[in-house]
């Protein structure tokens, strides 16, 4: 009985070492960022550390003393532990034998996307997005529009993204004429002709199962674009009526196409 134990708690440190392995190797890698928002990434060095820990303590069991008593049973049969100690090294395996992949255009697609303005939305109705945005400081909307309208050029960066596409779609008329750069993959609706584009990115509260499709028209020579490739942009905003909505719309000067970033998702940040 007790080398059936020791076995068992050896198995188990085992697993416990291979979780502990498995988020280090995602951490180490930036691919964490496919499952869970930086601001929990603190979570994971914790979970990481733990599990680590537990594995050297279930290790260190196997080879000694063993508890017997009736709370601590283990599986009765062979397949039994099969069973159960396959359920928690599967993620453990797939996770060193797959690479990770983001989401890319076709979740706008079947999805939907936010367009920048008045919270306007095209989206299916039986699948609805929701970005939720925390509560910002006290006057950052104010300071961050300030900014906007004193630059010479919108810079459009990951960590203001969302800001920054809230702050533009509430006042679209008062953006007109300012020049703006931004990068995202290409999105296309049936209702616009080939010169007319969305420019998307996958906003995320938490991870990417509850990803947003956020997006900001633009217009210009992008009939030879694809769904889903990745583009940065220059250009002036303007103003245009989309589906009885008021939405900004950027006059493209410049597309160069490039790579998806390794970081493809935006956050809110305050």
């Amino acid at each position: 009985m007790q080398d059936r134990m020791r076995f068992h708690m050896l198995i188990r440190g085992v697993i416990f070492l291979g979780f502990a392995m498995a988020l280090f190797k995602l951490l180490l890698t930036g691919d964490i960022i496919n499952f869970i928002a930086p601001k929990m990434f603190p979570f994971i060095w914790l979970m990481c550390g733990a599990s680590l820990l537990l594995g050297c303590i279930q290790l260190f069991r196997s080879d000694g003393a063993v508890c017997l008593c009736e709370r601590h049973t283990l599986p009765k049969t062979t397949m039994a532990s099969l069973s159960l100690y396959t359920l928690f090294l599967s993620p453990i395996v797939l996770v060193f034998v797959f690479s990770t992949v983001g989401l890319d255009g076709r979740v706008a697609a079947k999805r939907g996307v936010n367009l920048t303005g008045e919270q306007m939305i095209i989206q299916d109705i039986e699948e609805e997005p929701f970005l939720q945005i925390s509560t910002p400081p006290e006057g950052y909307y104010e300071n961050l529009e300030k900014k906007l309208k004193q630059a010479a050029m919108i810079d459009v960066t990951d960590d203001e993204y969302i800001s920054i596409m809230d702050v533009i779609g509430q006042d679209v008329e008062g953006f007109s004429g300012k020049k703006i750069r931004l990068i995202g993959f290409v999105h296309r609706e049936d209702e616009l002709d080939r010169n007319t584009i969305i420019i998307a990115r996958h906003g995320i509260t938490c991870c990417a199962a509850d990803s947003s499709v956020l997006g900001m028209l633009a217009v210009g020579e992008t009939s030879q674009l694809s769904e889903g490739q990745w583009i940065q942009v220059e250009g002036v905003l303007s103003a245009t009526t989309y589906i009885d909505t008021l939405l900004p719309i950027v006059n493209l000067q410049s597309i160069q196409t490039i790579d998806a970033p390794r970081e493809q998702y935006v956050y809110q940040k305050f």
